[in-house]
Parts: structure tokens; sequence; C-alpha cells
């Protein structure tokens, strides 16, 4: 399946460091197999998630600091080399595997040159997409589970119930600052979602989307239907919501309790992820 991963934001609420950095470049703890603690990027721990996934086709949707993202999804085999002569064989092994994954992926760059809404650097993807379904991927969101249990959960909602949407839920303590849903259960775990609200004050229920979704082509012509004008962000939410509006099946894939999600999105979440990632084995 295609996959589409954002990577455009400005990143405000981790400024300064996000000036010239993507907050998708910034590195958390990864404990291999082996007990050996390394620090990724974010980005790339998705990546490799994605690619364990059996994804190889990628379309990365950067900003400005575009350079950083490209440069880090380059393969490179001189620091393998290096690294070799240098016997610091763990760390060379390390960079020679995920540089094997780059060099058997599809990858290709699209260059927001506003930051002007998700729903702007989705559709930036269509070319890419074509009139396939496709996988769409915040950067700064990770699901830790078993296997890549989520993701199969979540593809194989979309397609028992032919939905134009589906996504990953969550139900979390404070969802003022989310994507709200409600709907009915179908089975466990999964809900038909009937109504969404984007950070409402008066939340109707606790469960609150991930930016992990499924769509079929069809929600490019809900994003190119969305009106924004001047500086105005041209939001997903509207065009989630039209497919509401129309009765389309939009499906809600509930994480499970053994799950973890990894957010950066404040300072006090990137300590928090900092400090309980030392304990999640990735590899």
């Amino acid at each position: 399946m295609k996959t589409v991963l954002t990577v455009a934001g400005l990143g405000t609420r981790l400024l300064p460091l996000t000036k010239e950095l993507p907050k998708e470049m910034l590195p958390i703890f990864v404990k291999t197999k082996d007990g050996e603690l390394l620090m990724k990027p974010i980005l790339q721990v998705i990546f490799e998630s994605l690619y364990d996934y059996k994804i190889r086709d990628y379309c990365f949707i950067v900003g400005k600091t575009k350079r950083a993202v490209e440069e880090h999804f380059t393969p490179d085999f001189d620091i393998v080399s290096y690294l070799k002569e240098t016997k610091k064989s763990k760390l060379a092994k390390v960079l020679e595997t995920y540089s094997k994954k780059l060099e058997k992926s599809n990858i290709v760059f699209i260059y927001q040159p506003k930051p002007v809404g998700f729903g702007d650097a989705i559709e930036k993807g269509k070319k890419f997409v074509n009139n396939d379904d496709f996988l769409l991927h915040a950067g700064d969101d990770i699901v830790i589970s078993k296997q890549n249990d989520h993701l199969k959960r979540l593809e194989n909602a979309f397609k028992k119930y032919d939905a134009e949407i589906a996504c990953l839920i969550e139900e979390v303590d404070d969802p003022r600052k989310y994507g709200v849903v409600n709907g009915k259960m179908l089975e466990n775990g999964i809900m038909k979602i009937t109504e969404m609200k984007e950070k409402p004050k008066n939340p109707t229920s606790k469960f609150a989307i991930i930016a992990i979704y499924i769509f079929k082509s069809s929600i490019f012509q809900k994003l190119a239907d969305v009106k924004h004008k001047g500086n105005l962000e041209k939001q997903l939410a509207y065009a989630f919501n039209m497919s509401l509006q129309k009765k389309e099946t939009v499906i809600g894939v509930f994480l499970k309790k053994s799950e973890k999600r990894i957010d950066i999105g404040t300072p006090e979440s990137y300590l928090d992820v900092l400090t309980s990632s030392k304990k999640i084995k990735m590899e």
C-alpha cells in the first residue's frame, strides 16, 4: 500500500528547537533485541515500522526544513565503510541495515511551500497516490504494537467494511485537543463513526483520532472542495466530515490497552517520550 507521510508542520510548540530542525527528526531512545540503546529520529522509527509491514512506496510531504529529511532518507554506505574500518561493527551493522531498507524502497519528496493545513499537505500527495487506496501517517505519531498489529487491524477493517476512511482511535483523559469521534460499535474494537468534532470545548466522548488513516483516493476530491481563503488553513477535518454528511462508511479502530501511542507535540510530552522510550523495545 502506498504511504504518505506528513513532515511539513512548523512544530511551533517546540520552538526554538524546531526553527531549523523538523520535529519529526527529533531523536528518541530505541532498545534493540540485544538490549543495546540507540537514538533514532522519530521519522526513522516510523519508516522502519512501515517497512517491516512490507510497505515499499513512500511519499514524504516536506516543508522548509526538507534538507534534513532528504539527507537522512538517502542511503549512505560511505559512513558504513568508515565505521567498519574503525572497528565500530555494531553501529556499522545498524546503519547498513537502514541504508539497505532505503535502497529497497521507492521514496519521493514533495514540497509544501507554506504550512497551510494538514489537508493541504495530504493534497500534495495526489499524483503519487493516483487512484489507489493509501495509508496516511503523520510524521510525529508513533504507535508501538506487537508485529504492527495496529496496522493489520486498520487495513483489515478498511477492507472488510469497504470504508471510505479508516482511522485509529485512542481513549484519552482529555480529548479537547484532538479530533473527537462518536458512533456505533460494529464489533469489539471497531466503531462505525457517525460524528467527528475537531478540538471540541465540550466533547461528547473520550475517543480521540490518531493521525494514522487509510483513505480511498476520493478523499482528494473532498479536499479540493474544502473552501479556504488567504491564510486560513485547509484542514482534513472538513473533508472527513464531508464523508460523514454523505453517509459514507467511516471506520474507527481502537488501540488495544497493550499498545502505546507516542506523542511529541509539546516539550512536556517529548520529555515523557524520552523517559519512557528507553523501556520500549522497537526492533
